[in-house]
């Protein structure tokens, strides 16, 4: 019988099933049919992500691969990457400082105890005044990428207390409006006050709200620095927990972005061939 050795892991509630595919034990296996089944809640082991560790590509410690539950080979997750830097230094595959390849960019990585910090880049520039039609009703949209992973940001007040089937539908619409023709993840924040924001997230191939999103708290904190709203550092609360972002600013220009928080280890074991089936 074929088994799979995994580790689960959650960074804010975010959760992840990484494996250690730097011996090609997943090969043989179509990777989109995979993690579409081990992703799956109530059938199998279900997470947020199907994560590959591979050998570095780029000249890293080591690569990461993130697959979505649709199927869908993403360029990277912030949340993702605390959690496999965390693993990545506790199975002595890199050190406590590391660089981490990824589809969407190098990941700068520090793990500090149940904690890891990462410094990730805006590879697109702010868009700050996209107004989108949805159901009628025309939404401000800020739009961005954090290291290759598409962002939308929209303010919401009281977004804490609004009903998760309103995220859920304004959400998808938003997701797959036409002037996102590879879909975003969709960041409905509040200002609290100028070091703290509220986040709730539709996320992108997940298909549904999420309890953090690392890359949204990143885009969500410059965007909210450039509306005047917040200040360096910010402190994201999310459904999970909460995330802290740092930058340095010049003007509308970003430098120095790093996003931190705990990353948690949760089971290891071996997945068995009817959770692929």
């Amino acid at each position: 019988m074929q088994k799979i050795p995994f580790t689960k892991m959650t960074g804010v509630g975010n959760d992840f099933i990484i494996v250690d595919n730097r011996a090609d034990i997943l090969n043989a296996f179509d990777l989109a049919e995979f993690a579409r089944h081990v992703c799956a809640p109530h059938v199998s082991l279900g997470g947020d992500e199907l994560m590959l560790i591979e050998p570095p590509t780029a000249g890293g410690d080591f690569s990461m691969r993130t697959i979505n539950p649709d199927g869908a080979e993403v360029k990277m997750c912030g949340n993702a990457s605390r959690c496999v830097a965390r693993y990545a230094l506790a199975h002595g595959i890199a050190g406590a400082r590391m660089t981490i390849d990824t589809l969407g960019g190098p990941v700068f990585a520090q793990v500090e105890g149940d904690r890891a910090r990462v410094q990730l880049q805006l590879t697109a520039p702010l868009d700050l005044d996209h107004r989108l039609d949805v159901a009628g009703e025309t939404y401000t949209v800020c739009a961005t990428q954090v290291s290759g992973a598409p962002q939308a940001v929209v303010a919401w007040r009281e977004v804490a207390r609004a009903p998760r089937a309103q995220i859920h539908r304004l959400g998808a619409a938003i997701c797959h409006h036409a002037d996102f023709p590879a879909g975003t993840n969709v960041n409905f924040v509040e200002a609290l006050d100028r070091h703290t924001l509220w986040q709730r997230t539709f996320e992108r191939g997940v298909e549904g709200e999420t309890l953090a999103c690392g890359t949204g708290a990143v885009a969500a904190s410059v965007i909210a620095a450039t509306r005047g709203w917040v200040d360096s550092p910010v402190r994201v609360q999310v459904l999970g927990g909460e995330l802290h972002v740092s930058f340095a600013r010049q003007g509308d220009a970003f430098a120095e972005v790093f996003l931190g928080g705990d990353a948690r280890f949760i089971a290891e074991g071996v997945l068995l061939p009817d959770a692929w089936r």
